[in-house]
């Protein structure tokens, strides 16, 4: 892949990818960490930069996953150290205290679900691109989307009687 062309990809692509790690791992380094190392994998192997976010987040995913496996044993403490730094990125990425609330009510979604969202509202893919990451029908990924933003509008209005519109969440997250 040409320098220009890495650095494009890089710059374009680098936030959706970093907050889709983090929405997996709830840790600001790791999810730093397996964004470069992503980039790096584009760098060996990316040669048609056609549907370069799919592809990118895929990598991502499957880096999480191996790092997931190696340090699966982590201990309660850590776990808690985790969750205050993911608190603390929380507060830094999302200023208004609405969007605050609506993502930490997406990491209380299911993981299929939480993934769905992630990665159509905050990434912008497709719903087609969201069946091929997550294995899954595209007719499937329309009601798993329906259904979590469902879900969200329920668990909104259930913490303080106050609802957010299906429009207004959407125009807040990107689309």
């Amino acid at each position: 892949m040409e320098k220009d062309l890495l650095e494009q990809v890089y710059i374009k692509y680098m936030k959706p990818v970093y907050l889709y790690l983090f929405s997996l791992c709830h840790s600001r380094e790791t999810a730093a960490d397996l964004t470069q190392e992503t980039f790096l994998k584009a760098l060996c192997s990316l040669e048609q930069a056609e549907e370069v976010l799919p592809w990118l987040l895929k990598v991502a995913r499957n880096l999480y996953i191996d790092l997931w496996r190696k340090d699966r044993r982590m201990d309660a403490m850590e776990e808690m150290a985790l969750t205050d730094e993911a608190e603390e990125v929380l507060e830094q990425l999302i200023q208004k205290e609405q969007n605050r609330r609506l993502y930490e009510m997406i990491f209380r979604l299911g993981r299929r679900e939480r993934e769905a969202v992630v990665l159509y509202y905050f990434a912008g893919l497709s719903q087609e691109e969201i069946s091929r990451q997550l294995g899954t029908g595209q007719g499937n990924t329309r009601v798993i989307l329906y259904r979590s933003k469902r879900k969200l509008k329920k668990m909104l209005e259930d913490t303080d009687g106050q609802c957010i519109d299906e429009t207004d969440s959407e125009r807040r997250c990107g689309r």
